[in-house]
């Protein structure tokens, strides 16, 4: 989209209302070098974007470190009326991980649709993720899809696993390993991942009617009008619920009972308790009731004991009416003849899979071993002696249907008391692998999770045998060429020390069927496409099964010191080592407290209150914290125990990417008066900390993007982007959202408040000087940067309350204004500028600028114009330490590609941005800080 720009005066611009959509324009802070990057990306277009959001007042607005996010751009300001306006996770902090083109992302019916094509797609059916805390593969609708453009010189990161799997994707797409979530960036060769050993089938589109009214004339007209309030009939090749109803019939063919009773024709399927569970679910999908009943019965033979047996009685006559349709036999199925019935013969193979799943999942054999060779699988069938033909008939179209998957059969007759039974075998090893694989069971958990371990061990075993054949054929060649003799070609077998299959499952197996399978080769490859792709599910495991490998932000703080640079200057190494042992940091760092999840309420609901209450800081700290460091209103319960067992174990760490802990000298102050103020003075140590929410936060965003998009179309909410995914504020899932919010900024409140505990203890430790009576370290100020707040603001001449969102953007009120601290209300608020690892920091005070223009809002720092992946292209990590280190700045962090990402030719000029927001009077100039020493993550 070309985004036309009109230009107000040097730093300010316009994006008119081109879009007949747009409610207001767009208002732009940026000099001619500035705006050059945001024409480069989609900034301008996600600000015409927000600027179609209902209950938007003024502008749209982009600050000059504004940069392309998720929906509203990095750098975002806008306010919404709170009664008429909306709340959006997009305006307030969220980033996507995003995988390749051509990924496959496993549904829950087995087959793959291509991730890219999912847009398109995926309303038609769930897809499988993994349940962490049921420990089994379960199904999640889809709640958006979301793509991104590859940015300039972006990398991305494949990996190869030993069975031949494959992912590829964003160096931060997070996949599941037995220690947890990895960034795919931090995989290394020889480390394990979960995969699920399912390969499942290729989607196949068909068009046509497969059940229609025709089929129920005669029937009672209640039927027809059930099943057609239901979504099944007319019953269509393209529905979505074909797949379940061919899973219930394959079970119904296998365990179900279909008959009449006092003139009422009944449904009931029988087998263990825990299968039939899993069968009332998809019922439950369709929108089918049914009851289970668990019999117990003593018995005595020889000793005694109970025997279960559990019975799933379906309600409803009209879906017992409609599996007949379908060729469900009525009465005892012994006692019938019948055939497979002809749609499923005529089925694309994914609705053929569904059906075997369903029907090996009643009536097949679980895989069982002996030492590393499978033995059959078999399904027995029994009838009256007249019906031979018939059963034979019936195991001939299963064998038809499992050729078409590759999967040899035999069908014998076994010897049984009374009528004749007949079993279908599948034999060999390549077919029993192929079933397993592609078809597999549905329903019983145990058959399906030994079934996928199996799965993975015979892919195993199949590579290690292809390994050892091609080192025979090598050695054949070499024999032939020397003249050599040799004793001719041998099938290879497998080594002896290779493990049984129960050795492989007890070691490699996790419940579900998913395995932990070793990666073999990790390598950085420019994509040969475009766009990256990510999507997002309901289910609170938030994760998708894409190749079959399990894949799934922020505030600054400053701390005044009464040392100087010459005091510092000698232990600046000693002094950042000793943050750097102190202060957590690093991906997936996890903090120095062991807070369990289930003890997180009180944080979320006191923020930086709770840290000073448990020894971690000062009581006058909280008066220089925005909002005291605790948002009033946040709900524990609001957020999710996901999003609470993610963030317990980070309380008390720094994280990684552009968070830091930053030793500074003020090295210009500008407005004398202010500064003084602040406790600020030329020549003086601080200590920036800029930290955040860590993966609580995230995960809150991540679970209420799901809500809204479940919600979005009941209040009929423009949606100009997906990403741009939002309710009203005042709605039930609006105000919830503000309050997991508000417990998330609690949350970051408070891991700043124990960081700058152990910042003054980093230093007591070097300087051997009390922290509060010799160092005077008080904190100056501390501001949120991606933060949601109610705020009062002016608007045409008249008062009005809006919710603000402010998205990589820093509040700046004007002197006194109420929210001020009253030490800082006579000079107004504080505003904290981060630069880039060896450039500037900034002090800036609020103004009245900014209450008039951007609602008491202004920049939050220097802004990207290298992706963490481009820079790493063009910057050596221990090059650019060595060469901040010849300018007199220390660094230590947990990896040179940290370093490399990190580099101040990454980001844009801070100078640029912090005279941007001066010159329009957004804030105004107080002091610069320069770095002498930085700890990174």
């Amino acid at each position: 989209m070309t985004v036309p720009l009109k230009r107000i005066d040097k730093i300010r611009w316009e994006i008119p209302k081109f879009d007949k959509r747009m409610r207001v324009p767009g208002r732009v802070y940026a000099d001619d070098v500035l705006l050059e990057k945001m024409k480069s990306d989609r900034t301008l277009e996600q600000a015409a974007n927000v600027a179609m959001l209902p209950g938007i007042y003024k502008y749209s607005i982009v600050m000059p470190d504004g940069h392309q996010g998720y929906g509203f751009p990095i750098g975002g300001v806008a306010a919404f009326d709170v009664k008429e306006g909306v709340i959006s996770p997009g305006g307030i902090g969220y980033d996507i991980n995003c995988l390749a083109p051509g990924s496959r992302v496993l549904t829950e019916h087995g087959y793959w649709i291509k991730i890219e094509e999912l847009p398109e797609k995926f309303k038609l059916q769930g897809v499988k993720v993994y349940n962490l805390d049921e420990g089994h593969n379960d199904a999640s609708k889809i709640a958006f899809v979301a793509e991104r453009e590859v940015e300039e010189n972006e990398m991305a990161v494949r990996i190869v696993t030993e069975s031949g799997k494959v992912i590829e994707g964003s160096e931060d797409h997070p996949v599941l390993t037995p220690q947890g979530y990895v960034y795919l960036g931090n995989i290394k060769e020889g480390d394990l991942v979960i995969v699920y050993p399912f390969e499942g089938v290729e989607y196949e589109e068909r068009q046509g009617v497969i059940l229609d009214e025709k089929a129920f004339e005669g029937e009672d007209p209640q039927v027809l009008k059930f099943l057609s309030e239901k979504n099944l009939i007319p019953l269509r090749w393209d529905d979505p619920k074909i797949g379940t109803i061919a899973r219930i019939l394959g079970f119904a063919f296998g365990n179900g009972h279909l008959d009449e009773m006092a003139g009422r024709l009944t449904l009931a399927f029988y087998g263990k308790e825990e299968t039939l569970k899993e069968l009332k679910k998809d019922l439950e999908k369709l929108g089918i009731s049914a009851s289970l009943y668990v019999h117990e019965q003593d018995y005595s033979i020889g000793y005694e004991g109970k025997s279960v047996s559990a019975e799933l009685r379906v309600t409803s006559r009209s879906f017992a009416l409609l599996l007949e349709k379908l060729g469900m036999p009525r009465g005892k199925k012994t006692e019938k003849a019948y055939c497979v019935p002809k749609w499923i013969m005529e089925a694309p193979l994914w609705v053929k899979r569904n059906f075997l799943a369903g029907l090996f999942a009643a009536d097949g054999s679980i895989v069982e071993f002996k030492g590393n060779t499978p033995l059959p699988i078999n399904l027995t069938h029994s009838k009256d002696e007249e019906l031979s033909e018939s059963l034979i008939e019936f195991f001939g179209d299963v064998a038809k249907l499992l050729a078409e998957f590759g999967i040899k059969t035999t069908i014998y007759e076994v010897k049984s008391g009374k009528g004749v039974t007949y079993r279908l075998s599948i034999v060999g090893e390549e077919s029993i692998k192929t079933f397993v694989e592609r078809i597999n069971y549905e329903y019983d958990l145990e058959k399906k999770a030994k079934g996928l371990i199996a799965a993975a061990y015979l892919k195993l075993k199949e590579r290690v045998r292809d390994e050892h054949r091609k080192a025979i054929e090598k050695a054949i060649e070499v024999y032939e060429r020397t003249g050599s003799i040799h004793d001719g070609y041998r099938e290879p077998r497998v080594p002896k020390d290779f493990p049984t299959f129960e050795e492989f499952a007890r070691e490699r197996g996790y419940e579900g069927g998913f395995v932990a399978e070793r990666v073999v080769k990790v390598e950085r490859v420019r994509p040969s496409y475009t766009k990256f792709y990510d999507i997002g599910v309901y289910h609170e495991a938030h994760n998708f099964i894409a190749n079959g490998i399990v894949v799934h932000n922020c505030g600054v703080r400053l701390i005044r010191t009464n040392l100087t640079e010459k005091e510092v200057r000698p232990k600046i190494k000693q002094l950042v080592d000793t943050l750097f042992k102190n202060v957590p940091s690093g991906v997936g760092s996890e903090g120095r407290i062991k807070l369990r999840w289930t003890q997180i309420d009180d944080v979320l609901v006191d923020g930086a209150k709770w840290a000073v209450d448990n020894g971690y800081g000062w009581e006058r700290d909280l008066e220089r914290l925005e909002e005291g460091g605790r948002m009033e209103g946040a709900d524990p319960d609001a957020v999710s125990q996901r999003a609470k067992q993610r963030g317990a174990p980070q309380l008390g760490s720094l994280g990684s990417g552009n968070h830091f802990l930053e030793v500074q000298v003020v090295d210009k102050v500008y407005d004398e008066e202010i500064a003084k103020a602040y406790g600020l003075f030329e020549g003086q140590v601080v200590v920036m900390v800029h930290t955040g929410s860590r993966g609580l936060g995230h995960q809150v965003a991540s679970d209420y993007l799901r809500i809204m998009e479940r919600a979005i179309r009941k209040y009929r909410i423009p949606w100009p982007d997906r990403e741009l995914v939002s309710v009203p504020f005042e709605s039930e899932e609006g105000q919830k959202y503000f309050s997991a919010m508000k417990a998330a900024a609690n949350f970051a409140w408070a891991n700043r408040q124990m960081i700058t505990h152990w910042v003054r203890e980093s230093f007591q430790e070097v300087f051997r000087q009390d922290p509060e009576g010799d160092l005077g370290m008080d904190i100056v100020y501390d501001v949120a940067h991606n933060i949601g707040k109610v705020e009062e603001h002016e608007v045409n001449g008249k008062k009005v309350k809006v919710i603000v969102h402010r998205k990589g953007a820093t509040r700046a009120f004007p002197p006194g204004h109420e929210a001020v601290p009253k030490i800082y209300r006579d000079v107004g608020q504080p505003v904290l500028i981060p630069g880039s690892m060896g450039t500037a920091s900034y002090v800036l005070a609020g103004t009245e600028g900014a209450m008039r223009e951007t609602f008491g809002s202004t920049c939050h720092g220097a802004g990207r114009v290298l992706s963490r992946k481009a820079a790493t292209r063009q910057y050596r990590g221990d090059r650019i330490r060595q060469e901040l280190l010849n300018r007199g700045i220390y660094v230590r962090a947990a990896s040179m590609r940290v370093v490399a990402e990190e580099a101040p030719g990454a980001y844009k000029n801070v100078d640029n941005v912090v005279k941007v927001v001066s010159e329009a009077g957004i804030a105004k100039l107080v002091a610069r800080m320069r770095p002498i020493g930085v700890a990174k993550g």
